[in-house]
């Protein structure tokens, strides 16, 4: 609950209290239930599916990952394919292993995140032994255990290729906004956080004492460091920095996967210049067929447009899949792909 002094401070009727929150929900798409958004796009499926003839076409996109990666897939199994030198060290941790040290190539604070996670969820930051072992108890699965990257930037890049063409392309870049507040040197976090519709969505989960704090005239506070929707991130579309360069270093990567033609990386960065150049980035996560274009998720992309873009992905996703089944691919068959969604076998 969020403390007495606060709500005396100006930070009054804070979270779900604001009678107006649901309507800003409903104004901006990027918060409305996935199932609500997702009804046009099933619908959109359910036609693809019926023109390939097969319920679970979309399982032979990416033949090298268990089902293409649209659920319940092994993500440290699909970092170990990528090279050294652009992903985090790190490695799988089953929660009855006993954690007494750290493996000498990683330190504190590190990230920790299910093996087989989605969008975000379980996602956060130890900063020791006793948050690692609290976080290694709760879990009751594998996870991942990976350094933290402290790159100031954070991207998410689409990638499609299909099996017949020689080059990829990268169809949907987008950079994040950390949840943040400016300090004005009068008011406290919490007031700060009050103004912003994203920031007051996540009010109720903040720390009271920090919410008291009151930053200095322009200082930037960071509110959250891991950049997941759920946490306050915007997505920001940049499709207009998608360059030849940049589409060449994930296509060499990218073909460097065995059988890997449809995802998104998410990785932390430097620079632009340093990213086309191939050079001091770490690819965190790579998202088989349950990745977004995540541009769509800016509002400046509108609903209409979003919805396109997104149908343009499911197309690629057909053709991938037509393509594969000619190269004599097996898709997984509709009991077996029921049988690994509910019990993740």
């Amino acid at each position: 609950m969020i403390d007495t002094k606060i709500m005396k401070s100006g930070v009054s009727g804070v979270g779900l209290k604001i009678r107006y929150l649901w309507l800003g929900k409903l104004l901006n798409y990027e918060y409305w239930p996935i199932w609500v958004f997702y009804i046009p796009i099933g619908a959109y499926i359910t036609y693809l599916a019926m023109k390939a003839r097969s319920a679970t076409f979309f399982t032979g996109v990416n033949p090298s990952i268990k089902d293409s990666g649209i659920i319940r897939y092994s993500k440290s199994a699909i970092l170990d394919s990528i090279p050294e030198a652009f992903k985090p060290r790190g490695i799988l941790m089953h929660p009855s292993e006993k954690i007494t040290s750290l493996p000498s190539f990683l330190s504190f604070p590190l990230i920790v995140k299910p093996d087989m996670g989605e969008r975000g969820k379980g996602v956060t930051i130890v900063h020791n032994h006793d948050e690692l072992k609290a976080y290694s108890d709760s879990i009751g699965r594998n996870f991942i255990l990976q350094e933290f990257c402290d790159s100031p930037n954070e991207a998410g890049i689409f990638y499609v290729r299909k099996p017949s063409e020689s080059f990829g392309r990268i169809t949907s870049f987008s950079t994040k906004e950390f949840l943040h507040v400016i300090g004005d040197g009068k008011q406290n976090i919490g007031q700060l956080m009050f103004l912003n519709f994203r920031s007051r969505l996540q009010i109720e989960r903040m720390d009271a004492e920090f919410l008291l704090k009151i930053p200095d005239n322009g200082e930037y506070v960071k509110l959250e460091p891991i950049g997941n929707h759920n946490r306050g991130t915007r997505f920001i579309k940049s499709n207009h920095l998608i360059s030849k360069k940049l589409e060449a270093v994930f296509d060499d990567i990218s073909k460097g996967i065995c059988e890997f033609y449809y995802g998104r990386y998410d990785l932390k960065y430097n620079s632009l210049e340093e990213l086309e150049d191939g050079k001091n980035f770490k690819i965190v996560e790579l998202n088989g067929i349950n990745s977004e274009p995540a541009h769509i998720y800016d509002q400046k992309t509108g609903l209409i447009n979003a919805y396109r873009d997104f149908f343009t992905h499911m197309r690629f996703m057909y053709e991938i899949s037509e393509e594969n089944k000619a190269r004599g691919f097996k898709r997984t068959k509709v009991l077996k792909f029921w049988y690994h969604l509910f019990l993740g076998r």
